[in-house]
């Protein structure tokens, strides 16, 4: 085993194992899962040093994204810092400086971070899905590192949809060993939020139905009969995935979330262009899967479904629709106040509170502004929050890259693209992404399509890891 094998089989436990705990949100969870991520950083880095590990993506290739992403993590830390100009905090530590300087003898400091430690635990986060996504473009251009990579969080996710699907019919109304709080007559899995595990079961589906796409492709051994070939390709290598988005959509419909099944269905549409564009299968059997999947879909939809379309339909969910409405206008106003220097990351929550008012009358605390975006350019400032969406700009346009200019391993740009699609247009409504479980796999298969959308010849041209 190479010491490029043993970090990747070590990362994706970290990643796999990461919606165990309740979605990995809590500080506990994420706090082990950013040490995991750093020893399994700084340990590649020490075999990268000694020739015991390569890099076969060299910086060239990753300065437009690093370099970009680097300035948006030293923002974030000057934030909560006491180093810039008084002009620049935040309003709260101006009304309390008088408080402040009473207490400390002297003048005392302020920061644009509304509440720094809140900002320095989004700051670790941040790191850790970064050096979640430089791991994974390192270890993944091995391309059958690549496919094992896809194989097993298609796997785990059908796992987690079991398992959410047994407690659901169950009636156990728990996860693992505790009793819900939250969401009691949804399915949720291992996550608490209905909405936040509707996106984990869509990102499943998205790999599933990209491996089940992929594995159609007719064989190469010309000896075999055309309709023993078919059979075996569709019983054998394609059935298991099919089964598989089957589990996950029920599990999905029956967390009852409209924006996780709306923004999957947008998530496999993009898949299949994609897939046909980048000519992994062709437009007829392309074609023929997706009316099979959609004909698979509408038959769980009516096992499954009532109670998603009762809420699709029910004019009920309009009150809350129009509170998130309500949220955003009050979040855009306080980005009004602070647009270029942002409040701090991480501190969406105290700084929403100063302008939260009438509009919201629900006695319920806003964590998140329920779309990310915005509360992005509220946390960061507009210039920094342009830089991070520069990121993900640049490895998008780099797997559409792929998609068009390489010959094979056309699936991974491809379930990138759909996995960016689903968290992107969900995040629209709802903070999903900012769970760390599923920011985690996304920066998985972030890193993961960012590496196979280069040539072979680029990407190993100056290391010793085999094509």
């Amino acid at each position: 085993m190479t010491g490029n094998t043993l970090i990747f089989r070590l990362l994706m436990i970290v990643v796999l194992l990461a919606p165990l705990p309740l979605g990995a949100n809590r500080p506990w969870a994420w706090s082990m899962m950013a040490v995991a991520v750093g020893l399994l950083c700084g340990f590649w880095g020490v075999l990268a040093a000694v020739g015991k590990a390569q890099a076969p993506l060299s910086f060239r290739r990753l300065w437009p994204v690093a370099v970009p992403f680097a300035m948006v993590l030293a923002w974030a830390c000057a934030q909560a810092s006491s180093l810039l100009p008084s002009e620049l905090w935040h309003p709260l530590w101006m009304a309390a400086q008088p408080a402040l300087e009473a207490v400390g003898g002297g003048e005392a400091a302020g920061m644009v971070s509304a509440d720094p430690a809140m900002t320095r635990a989004a700051i670790l986060r941040l790191a850790t899905y970064g050096g979640i996504f430089w791991l994974a473009v390192q270890l993944a251009c091995d391309r059958k590192r690549a496919r094992e990579a896809l194989v097993l969080m298609a796997a785990a996710s059908t796992l987690y949809a079991v398992y959410g699907l047994a407690a659901y019919f169950s009636g156990a109304k728990t996860i693992l060993w505790m009793s819900k709080w939250a969401y009691v007559d949804d399915l949720t899995s291992t996550f608490v939020n209905r909405n936040a595990y509707g996106a984990y079961a869509g990102l499943g589906m998205v790999f599933c139905f990209a491996l089940f796409l992929h594995a159609l492709r007719p064989s190469s051994r010309p000896s075999a009969p055309r309709a023993y070939e078919m059979a075996e390709t569709f019983l054998v290598h394609a059935l298991p995935y099919l089964m598989a988005l089957a589990i996950l959509g029920s599990a999905l419909l029956l967390s009852h979330s409209r924006g996780a099944f709306i923004s999957t269905g947008a998530a496999l549409a993009v898949l299949m262009i994609a897939l046909v564009t980048g000519r992994i299968v062709r437009p007829r059997t392309g074609l023929l899967s997706a009316l099979l999947v959609l004909g698979m879909g509408f038959a769980v939809l009516g096992v499954s479904g009532d109670r998603m379309v009762q809420r699709l339909a029910n004019e009920s969910t309009q009150d809350y629709d129009e509170e998130r409405l309500n949220a955003y206008h009050l979040t855009m106003r306080a980005i009004e106040d602070t647009p270029l220097t942002g409040t701090g990351l991480g501190a969406f929550t105290p700084t929403f509170r100063l302008y939260r008012d009438a509009s919201l009358p629900r006695a319920v605390d806003w964590d998140y502004a329920h779309n990310i975006p915005l509360e992005m350019a509220l946390d960061l400032g507009l210039p920094a929050a342009a830089l991070f969406y520069l990121c993900l700009a640049v490895i998008f346009g780099v797997c559409v890259r792929g998609l068009i200019v390489r010959r094979r391993d056309g699936i991974y740009p491809a379930a990138a693209l759909g996995a960016a699609t689903l968290l992107g247009a969900h995040g629209l409504v709802d903070f999903s992404a900012q769970m760390p479980a599923i920011a985690a796999m996304l920066a998985t298969i972030l890193g993961i399509g960012y590496a196979q959308s280069w040539n072979t010849a680029d990407r190993h041209r100056n290391s010793g890891e085999p094509a």
